[in-house]
């Protein structure tokens, strides 16, 4: 019999975080600083959590909008080690927010992003704008509602500034209650990483495929951990909360896609 240090490390399944950032033209001079210095706070607390994190092996995949969209990470996710260092990102052009969304249903499958060998978890998605569409993108939310990687996922809205359409952003996380909506780039960045971490700790302790962590109950956790006022949250009424629950509770005939097996 193998000693125990001989014994193989279990292979972790992989929880990714995805990130869909606007670098439109509006994001001009302070509010990319600021985002720039989110992300470089985010991943640095992402690399700290992942030598920590026994249950899954985490990885970053960022999307940027702006004319059209397209990957940071253009090689897929990237390991969250020593090596990785963020590369600050540019703004310019106008919020092709359709072009995000449906670049993103791309990627959300084993086809694309989630091909791990030991199995994915559902993963984290940060949607973050400070505008509205420029392109048309009701027929790319609707074709990205029908991906159930999507749906089951961790969805948390930014809406960032007065002109940041938070209707919008509550469409596309599916819960106006999983939206901030902030003028202060200070708590913005602050609240950037607190959700990162903390979405990415519930979710990856879930230790299946198949568990649901909602967007809206980080966001409170976020609200109550830093004594925050209630109304960051994007309050519009209810008719404009979604069904980010409903989303995660398929019915039992609802199979998965055979080439998007877990």
């Amino acid at each position: 019999m193998p000693a125990i240090n001989e014994i193989d490390e279990m292979p972790r399944k992989e929880l990714h975080v995805f990130y869909v950032l606007d670098t439109s033209g509006s994001m001009t001079g302070v509010p990319i600083a600021a985002l720039n210095t989110a992300m470089e706070e985010c991943t640095v607390a992402l690399k700290d959590l992942a030598k920590k994190n026994a249950d899954a092996k985490l990885k970053i995949a960022v999307l940027e909008f702006s004319t059209g969209a397209k990957w940071v990470t253009y090689n897929g996710p990237e390991s969250l080690d020593d090596e990785f260092e963020w590369e600050h990102l540019s703004a310019g052009g106008v919020t092709d927010i359709g072009a995000a969304l449906r670049e993103l249903d791309i990627k959300l499958s084993r086809n694309g992003f989630l091909k791990s060998m030991t199995g994915a978890l559902m993963p984290v998605i940060i949607f973050m704008t400070d505008g509205y569409p420029t392109d048309e993108y009701a027929a790319a939310l609707a074709e990205l509602r029908k991906n159930r990687w999507y749906t089951s996922s961790t969805k948390i809205g930014f809406a960032i500034g007065d002109d940041a359409d938070a209707a919008i952003i509550s469409s596309i996380v599916g819960n106006s209650e999983a939206v901030i909506k902030t003028s202060d780039l200070e708590l913005f960045k602050r609240l950037m990483k607190f959700v990162t971490v903390r979405a990415s700790m519930l979710a990856s302790s879930s230790r299946t495929t198949s568990s649901f962590v909602n967007g809206s109950a980080i966001v409170q956790d976020a609200i109550d951990d830093n004594s925050l006022p209630a109304n960051i949250i994007a309050n519009l009424g209810n008719n404009s909360k979604s069904s980010q629950d409903d989303d995660a509770n398929w019915d039992n005939n609802n199979n998965w896609d055979d080439d998007d097996n877990w």
